[in-house]
C-alpha cells in the first residue's frame, strides 16, 4: 500500500474515543508534543478565528510560532501553520511518511484525524517553533489534541449544542467534555458563557486547581475595517469582520496578555499581530460583481452570529444565500435563522458524502423567501451570481464542505498562504 493510500485508508476508522491511539503513536515518534509550549483552544465556535489572533499576536512578538487547526477547507496541509504560512509541502509529506512509517508498528492503526495531529506535531518539532497554538478538533477529553502536556494557557470558546450524538444532549454533558482538556499547571481565559457551562467550568477548574480569567469586551465597535474593544483596560482590534469577533478578540487578548506576564512579551507588539490576523471562510469577502461573502457558519450557533452580523449597516445588502451543510446539522432551523436577511435562497450539496439533501431542507420550509433547490454547489453558486445584480451580493454560508470549494473556485485557494 502506498503512503498516500494508507493515509486514505483511515478514513474508514471515523472517529473512535480514547487517548491510548495517540499516545502509542506519540512514543513511537519520540514525543513531538514536548518540543514547544502550547496554547490549546476548545469550544464550540470561534476557535479558528481565536487560534489565529493568538497565533499572530505571538508571531509578531517575535517567537517562531506553530498553528494547527481543523477542519480544513479542502486541502489537507492548510490545518498545519509555521510563521504564519501553510506548512511547506515538501515538509508536510515528509511528515506523512514518517507517521505512516511510525503508525505501522502499533497494534491498532490511528484514526485519520489523530495521525494528522502526529503530522503537524512532528512538523512543529522539526521547524523548532517556540509555541504552538493548537485547536481541539472534537470535544476536548478524548480529543487527540488532549495528548499536550499542560500547555501554557487553554483557552475555551463559547461552548453550544453541537456533535450531540458524540458529546451529549445537553449543555453540561458538552461542558464537561471540552473542560477535559483543563490540567494542573495551565491556567484557563474562558469567553463568556451560558450559565449551565458556566457552572461546569468553574468546578472544572477547581477540581484541576488552575486560575480562571472570563473574556469581557467592552466598549466594542464594529465596521467595514474590523472590531475593536477594550479589554481588561486596553483596546485591541481586528480586521475580522462580525460583532460576535468581539468576543474571540476579547479571549484571544486576555491569553496573550498572561503570556505577556509569562515571557516578558511585547504587549504593543502583540497588539500589532492580533490588529492583522486573517481567517478564511469566516465573513470574508472576496471582490467582484457582485462581491461574495464566504462564512462557514456550519451550525446553529453560527448561523445565529451570522445573521446578527448581516444586521450590521456595514453588511447590509441584498444578499442572495448559497446555502448547504452536513447531515448531523440542524439545517431548516439554521435557515430559518438566516432567511430574514436575505432576498432569495439556494439550497445546495456541500461537497461531502455526509452532505444534507438540499431538497430535505427545502421541503422543511416555508422560510418566507423564495427558495430554489441546485444540488450541484457550482451551479448553484453560478445561480446565486447571475440573480445578485448589479446592486446585489452573494452569501455562500453553512459547511466547510461548501465554503472550501467555492473559495478555491473564486480565488485559487482555499486557505492563507501568509
Amino acid at each position: 500500500m502506498t503512503a498516500s493510500a494508507w493515509w486514505a485508508s483511515l478514513a474508514r476508522f471515523g472517529m473512535r474515543p480514547g487517548l491510548d491511539r495517540i499516545a502509542a503513536l506519540m512514543d513511537r515518534l519520540d514525543h513531538p508534543e514536548r518540543a514547544f509550549g502550547a496554547v490549546h483552544v476548545a469550544g464550540t465556535n470561534g476557535k479558528g478565528s481565536t487560534s489565529a489572533l493568538i497565533a499572530e499576536g505571538l508571531a509578531a512578538a517575535g517567537l517562531a510560532v506553530g498553528l494547527t487547526t481543523s477542519p480544513d477547507l479542502g486541502e489537507e496541509r492548510e490545518r498545519v501553520r509555521i510563521a504564519g504560512r501553510l506548512v511547506p509541502a515538501e515538509l508536510w509529506a515528509q511528515a506523512r511518511e514518517v507517521v505512516e512509517w511510525a503508525a505501522r508498528t502499533l497494534a491498532e492503526p490511528p484514526t485519520l484525524f489523530e495521525a494528522q495531529i502526529a503530522a503537524a506535531f512532528w512538523c512543529f518539532r522539526e521547524a523548532r517553533v517556540d509555541a504552538a497554538v493548537v485547536e481541539v478538533g472534537l470535544g476536548g477529553r478524548y480529543d487527540a489534541t488532549n495528548i499536550l502536556p499542560p500547555p501554557w494557557v487553554t483557552v475555551l470558546t463559547p461552548v453550544a449544542r453541537d456533535h450531540e450524538a458524540v458529546l451529549g444532549n445537553t449543555l453540561e454533558a458538552i461542558a464537561r467534555d471540552k473542560t477535559g482538556v483543563l490540567k494542573p499547571g495551565s491556567r484557563l481565559v474562558t469567553a463568556p458563557q451560558a450559565p449551565p457551562v458556566r457552572r461546569v467550568v468553574v468546578e472544572a477548574a477547581r477540581a484541576v486547581g488552575i486560575p480562571v480569567r472570563w473574556a469581557r469586551p467592552q466598549e466594542v465597535t464594529s465596521d467595514a475595517d474590523g472590531v475593536s474593544a477594550v479589554v481588561d483596560g486596553r483596546r485591541v482590534r481586528t480586521r475580522l469582520l462580525g460583532r460576535h469577533q468581539a468576543v474571540n478578540l476579547a479571549t484571544a487578548w486576555l491569553a496573550l496578555d498572561w503570556l505577556a506576564e509569562r515571557a516578558g512579551l511585547d504587549r504593543d507588539a502583540l497588539a500589532h499581530g492580533v490588529a492583522q490576523a486573517r481567517w478564511p471562510g469566516r465573513l470574508e469577502r472576496v471582490d467582484g460583481e457582485p462581491p461574495v461573502v464566504l462564512d462557514a457558519a456550519h451550525n446553529l450557533h453560527g448561523a445565529r452570529a451570522l445573521a446578527h452580523a448581516l444586521a450590521e449597516p456595514h453588511l447590509a445588502r441584498p444578499w442572495e444565500l448559497v446555502f448547504g451543510v452536513l447531515d448531523d446539522k440542524p439545517g431548516p432551523a439554521m435557515v430559518r435563522v438566516l432567511a430574514p436577511r436575505v432576498r432569495r435562497i439556494v439550497l445546495t450539496r456541500p461537497a461531502s458524502a455526509r452532505a444534507q439533501d438540499p431538497a430535505v431542507i427545502a421541503a422543511a420550509g416555508p422560510y418566507g423567501r423564495p427558495v430554489t433547490v441546485e444540488p450541484d454547489w457550482s451551479a448553484a453558486l453560478d445561480q446565486a451570481l447571475a440573480a445578485a445584480g448589479p446592486h446585489g451580493a452573494v452569501l455562500v454560508a453553512g459547511s466547510t464542505y461548501l465554503v472550501g470549494p467555492v473559495r478555491r473556485r473564486l480565488v485559487g485557494s482555499g486557505g492563507v498562504e501568509g
